[in-house]
C-alpha cells in the first residue's frame, strides 16, 4: 500500500519505513557506559522520542551471533529497538546517533535493518 492509498483509508496512518537496531542488553543500564548521568537506555529513549516521537522496544532477549576479527564466534543477548519514518535525513540522523552509541558502548558495530536492507554501523575511525 503506498502513501496515497493509506491516506484514503479511514483510521489508517502511514508511519514510513521500519528501521530496527539491536543493542547488547547488559550495556543498556550499566553505569560504566553512562554519559552525563544518563544510561544508554535513557539516552536511546530520549533520542528516539525527541526525534521520532515514538518507538518500540522488545525487552525479551534476542541472541546475536557473529564472527569477530580473530575469526572467533561470539554472541550476546540483545534488545531490539524499532522506529518508523519516511525521510532519509531521519535515517542519516539515526545512524549518526548509533555511531556515537557504538563508541560509548565500546561496540565494534551495531546491526541495523531498514526495510529489506541490513547494515553494520561501526565506530568512528581515528
Amino acid at each position: 500500500m503506498n502513501r496515497e492509498e493509506s491516506t484514503s483509508v479511514p483510521h489508517l496512518h502511514a508511519l514510513g519505513k521500519m528501521t530496527v537496531f539491536y543493542i547488547p542488553s547488559h550495556k543498556l543500564d550499566d553505569p560504566r557506559f553512562d554519559l552525563d548521568g544518563l544510561t544508554a537506555r535513557t539516552a536511546i529513549h530520549r533520542f528516539l522520542m525527541n526525534r521520532y516521537r515514538a518507538y518500540t522496544q522488545t525487552p525479551t532477549p534476542v541472541k546475536g551471533y557473529w564472527t569477530n576479527e580473530a575469526n572467533e564466534m561470539v554472541h550476546d543477548v540483545m534488545e531490539r529497538f524499532e522506529v518508523s519514518f519516511n525521510f532519509e535525513p531521519d535515517f542519516d540522523r539515526l545512524i549518526e546517533f548509533l555511531v556515537d552509541l557504538c563508541e560509548r558502548l565500546q561496540e565494534d558495530a551495531i546491526y541495523v535493518t531498514r526495510g529489506d536492507r541490513s547494515f553494520l554501523v561501526s565506530r568512528k575511525t581515528v
